[in-house]
């Protein structure tokens, strides 16, 4: 799991650039993996699968595309499909995720100009 302390290989891994992936951001933002973990955790689900569950229930026409390298992570997220939850559990979720402020741009500010945000 990515935390504060986490070392982007700058020859592979452009993260180290994102504001969003500074110690200060990465330390902030981690409080929204642990309100995904405390929803998932009773429903037997990981972080990742409850994001993926998330986005699979909002829309038909959503598909969201995770990337892996490891069999292992593909296993985990194809199993995020069926995940059986009510819509008033996704309301209560969303409600509280909205409570936090994202710490950090998404991208750096040169590239942030090109998306308009």
């Amino acid at each position: 799991m990515l935390n504060e302390y986490t070392q982007f290989d700058a020859s592979n891994d452009n993260r180290a650039t994102f504001p969003r992936f500074t110690p200060e951001a990465m330390r902030h933002n981690l409080q929204i993996t642990e309100v995904l973990n405390q929803f998932g955790r009773p429903r037997g689900l990981t972080p990742a699968q409850v994001a993926l569950a998330w986005l699979l229930h909002k829309e038909d026409w959503i598909v969201p595309i995770p990337g892996t390298t490891k069999l292992a992570h593909l296993e985990e997220n194809i199993r995020a499909a069926d995940a059986d939850i009510a819509a008033a559990d996704w309301r209560k979720l969303e409600n509280e995720l909205s409570d936090i402020e994202i710490t950090g741009d998404r991208y750096p500010a040169d590239q942030q100009t090109q998306v308009g945000k």
